[in-house]
């Protein structure tokens, strides 16, 4: 709860924001063009951050407040997930068609999973065994089995899903549908749309508090 990160497209960094002063207190370059997301990992100690121009995601050191290293992806990394216990994330990326899973101790993609057309948001469930994707060209969004890295689900939405949000015990997924100015709801055991909620234009993402 301490800092807020900021992915800053047109610089090319990442702004590290003190929550409390509402005070930018750094601006740390990254390597990947267009930095899309950045997502601390659960203890707060590394900053990954995909960027829409290349095949990497970029390792930020929080306390050192630079980058440290980047692990090879696939084409236009977008949407970002930690497993709860930080030792594993998942990469959409859209234009490889595939999520794929990054060993954070390693530094290295293990595995990767074929997703949607065009997969782009990222959520993983809060004990860790599934993940689920968006697929934006497909009005899509498919469930991951984590411990096999394989789909078990595909969930029809509304246009072009992009970023979703889980409830705190993992029961419902949110899912912003950007051409349908919609939000679906997910039954995630169930593995199954049980409706969607107008909203205004053009959603882009969703926060559950």
């Amino acid at each position: 709860g301490r800092w807020v990160a900021v992915a800053v497209e047109d610089s090319n960094s990442v702004a590290l924001v003190d929550a409390a002063a509402r005070k930018l207190v750094a601006d740390i370059p990254v390597q990947g063009k267009n930095p899309e997301h950045a997502v601390f990992s659960p203890d707060g100690r590394w900053l990954l951050v995909s960027a829409e121009n290349a095949e990497q995601v970029d390792v930020i050191d929080v306390a050192a407040r630079r980058q440290v290293g980047s692990i090879a992806v696939g084409l236009r990394p977008r949407g970002i997930g930690f497993a709860p216990d930080g030792t594993r994330a998942y990469v959409a990326c859209e234009l490889a068609g595939a999520v794929y899973v990054l060993d954070i101790d390693k530094r290295r993609s293990i595995a990767t999973i074929p997703a949607g057309k065009n997969p782009a948001g990222i959520v993983v469930s809060p004990d860790g065994k599934t993940v689920f994707v968006s697929n934006g060209a497909d009005g899509s969004v498919m469930r991951i089995d984590a411990a096999r890295n394989a789909v078990d689900a595909t969930i029809a939405v509304g246009k072009r899903p992009w970023n979703m949000a889980l409830t705190p015990d993992g029961s419902r997924l949110y899912v912003a549908n950007g051409r349908s100015d919609s939000v679906s709801v997910i039954d995630t055991a169930a593995g199954s749309k049980t409706g969607d909620i107008a909203v205004g234009q053009l959603p882009w993402g969703v926060v559950i508090r």
